[in-house]
């Protein structure tokens, strides 16, 4: 009997080990786990004993995936079969018995064929694969003036595909500022409302760089503003990119009509500089920045501006209490109106 039992063990054992993907270093080590992707050079194993691993390929001796991989070349249509690496360096795929080696420098990405269908193939609906925060706050007043405020701040990204393994894909960011305010003192009343919305469609066609198509949609009470329609395009690139902290710059062209409410129409051409930052201060307290400036190409001497800070410190996994700085700048808004419309904001974010 235990002859038997043990003779099971050892089947299950080296059932489980036929199954596991092995690498082998080049200081003799083996690191037994289940093979997740080779991108930018590093191999990523998952590990039932050491979890998580990213393996410099250039310390590889060998390495073979138990299952049919998917080789995506730059280039080229995508490559599958059995993966194994070569002793030069470069990677070997087997297809229906046929071999082929493909450059170490060419390959964009590899990953397991199940786990690179499903995410090829993977369809969502547009309100589906969102990723983001948004803020409501609110202020009640009561006295000889009677003021209420409500603020509201969405910032959204959905990737295509949702994880972005593929150097090239898509990237949609939408942010909505709201900021709408009520007063009365005695027979007076004074209402003011801010609403911005800004959709932004990004084509990634390397690790930094980017070309975008965008639309926005201002009104902007204090400015005189009935609506502000901008439409344009540009390039962008991502200067750093780590756990800790993000920042991009672009810059493109951009055609702007607006409506006041006098009546009085205005359209212009306009060029597009901005930045987006983003800082993780530590474990709870996170701060982000954008800021757009469009100088008018149209009328020289004229430009507007917009610039949005949040202070965010964590309250629990999905909660955090914000803290925001908002600035809409026209040098040249309605008469009677004043350049600039600045609010401070308080209130509760939620991530999703």
């Amino acid at each position: 009997m235990k002859i038997l039992f043990r003779s099971i063990f050892a089947l299950l054992a080296f059932s489980v080990a036929a199954r596991a993907d092995i690498v082998t270093l080049k200081n003799g080590d083996r690191v037994t786990g289940a093979f997740v992707t080779v991108k930018d050079s590093k191999l990523e194993l998952k590990s039932d004993v050491l979890g998580d691993l990213a393996i410099p390929v250039a310390q590889i001796a060998t390495f073979s995936a138990a299952k049919p991989a998917v080789v995506v070349v730059k280039g080229q249509n995508p490559i599958q079969g059995q993966l194994e690496l070569a002793p030069s360096g470069d990677w070997q795929i087997t297809a229906n018995g046929k071999p082929q080696t493909v450059a170490a420098v060419s390959v964009e990405l590899i990953m397991p064929a199940d786990a690179y269908e499903a995410l090829a193939n993977h369809t969502a609906k547009p309100w589906q694969d969102w990723k983001g925060t948004s803020s409501v706050g609110y202020n009640l007043l009561r006295g000889d003036q009677d003021t209420t405020s409500f603020s509201a701040t969405l910032n959204a990204v959905r990737e295509r595909p949702g994880t972005p393994i593929f150097t090239r894909h898509f990237r949609t960011d939408f942010t909505l500022t709201s900021l709408l305010s009520h007063a009365t003192q005695g027979a007076e009343t004074i209402t003011s409302n801010t609403l911005s919305t800004n959709l932004r469609e990004d084509y990634l066609f390397s690790p930094a760089n980017f070309v975008f198509g965008l639309a926005q949609l201002d009104h902007v009470g204090a400015q005189g503003l009935y609506l502000r329609q901008t439409a344009g395009g540009g390039y962008g690139r991502t200067l750093i990119q780590s756990s800790r902290t993000s920042f991009s710059v672009l810059g493109g062209i951009t055609y702007v009509h607006e409506k006041f409410f006098t009546g009085a129409h205005d359209q212009a051409a306009a060029a597009l500089v901005g930045e987006k930052l983003g800082v993780q201060i530590s474990k709870r307290v996170r701060v982000d920045n954008n800021f757009n400036f469009y100088p008018n190409l149209t009328a020289a001497g004229q430009y507007r501006f917009d610039t949005n800070t949040t202070l965010a410190a964590s309250l629990s996994k999905r909660f955090t209490l914000n803290t925001g700085f908002t600035d809409l700048f026209l040098s040249k808004p309605a008469a009677g109106s004043q350049q600039n419309n600045v609010a401070f904001t308080t209130g509760i974010g939620y991530t999703f």
